[in-house]
């Protein structure tokens, strides 16, 4: 018996001896054994996967695209190879072969929100904005939490002119998270490009509602009474605005606006005083806004030496112009311009 069991124990190490021979070959001068795959197992998928991952780290796209292409061949749905097989085209500016592959990534995924989304951009960055307008929805409705998706989804409804999808993708952006800044001021300056100031004056006063002390937000809202003639509010707002701050020098020749404009002139006159102490640069001259959107975006404004209710008028530009604008009709303002060579006269 135990005679036999010796044997046997001796034909398995043997046994293991030939298959190390086999298959980690010695190279000689006391180097550790190399791995060889077996035969069997050269031509798998995960083999040539792993061969395209080998060749792409060392900069060989080529040889990575061919390998990622059999894993493919024998593969369809291997997501991983697919996914750097489009990476590569990206890489090298293949936008469509891109695009290809990463539709076929979100047929075999077709519930990846993110898949869907990065197949937008590519569409959006080709000039299909048809599909890409497919895609974003797809997203947006696989991941309706996902704030960036909406975002981008939003923006995009705004590039394309869409304002009241655009319009719908904030608000529901701000009804997940309030205090989203980038959202809100997105769709204020939606809201001002639309002039929908209905619209504006409602998101203005729950920004207002929501941080009641914020100075910046009491004279937004105050400019947006004040624009839509409804003097009473906008005197409340900026007065709010003066009392949360006492340097705001922009509130105070607001508020001498206001005054101007219901004939308050003596009040109008002290508060230009406080706003020319307030701010030096508001000494003898009132800051009046450039226009609407500029002063609530940006607060451009322009100097003038009399307080009025209008801008500033240019000066007559002294160019010549077109005979047909001459006899009345629509012409372009030219100069005229000798040219060294001739010396003649030539129009631009």
């Amino acid at each position: 018996m135990k005679k036999t069991l010796f044997l046997a124990f001796l034909s398995m190490v043997t046994a293991v001896a030939a298959f190390r021979a086999d298959a980690f070959p010695d190279t000689g001068r006391g180097s550790s054994p190399v791995p060889v795959l077996l035969p069997q197992a050269r031509n798998e998928p995960t083999d040539h996967y792993f061969r395209g991952v080998t060749h792409e780290s060392a900069g060989r796209l080529d040889e990575a695209v061919r390998e990622y292409r059999l894993v493919l061949r024998r593969s369809p749905a291997h997501g991983d190879a697919r996914r750097r097989l489009a990476e590569i085209h990206l890489f090298r500016g293949e936008t469509a072969e891109a695009i290809v592959q990463f539709r076929e990534l979100a047929f075999y995924q077709e519930n990846n929100p993110l898949l869907h989304y990065r197949l937008a951009q590519l569409y959006e960055s080709a000039g299909n904005y048809r599909k890409a307008t497919a895609e974003y929805r797809k997203a947006a409705l696989l991941a309706p939490d996902n704030l960036t998706i909406r975002r981008r989804l939003a923006r995009f409804y705004a590039k394309r002119k869409m304002s009241g999808e655009a319009a719908a993708e904030y608000r529901a952006i701000l009804e997940a998270a309030p205090d989203n800044i980038p959202a809100r001021n997105a769709l204020t300056a939606l809201y001002l490009r639309g002039k929908k100031y209905d619209e504006l004056t409602e998101l203005l006063k729950e920004t207002v509602a929501r941080k009641p002390d914020d100075p910046t937000g009491r004279y937004k809202l105050g400019l947006v009474y004040e624009f839509t003639k409804k003097f009473d509010d906008a005197e409340r707002e900026y007065g709010k605005a003066v009392e949360l701050d006492a340097g705001h020098a922009k509130a105070m020749n607001a508020l001498a606006r206001v005054y101007l404009k219901t004939g308050r002139t003596d009040r109008a006159n002290e508060m230009m005083e406080a706003a020319a102490k307030a701010d030096p640069a508001l000494k003898n001259s009132a800051l009046l806004p450039r226009n609407f959107d500029d002063e609530f975006r940006r607060g451009s404004t322009v100097k003038k030496k009399k307080i009025l209710g209008k801008s500033p008028k240019t000066k007559p530009s002294k160019t010549k112009i077109s005979r047909k604008k001459a006899r009345g009709g629509k012409g372009v303002v030219s100069k005229k311009k000798k040219t060294r060579s001739t010396g003649k006269k030539v129009r631009r």
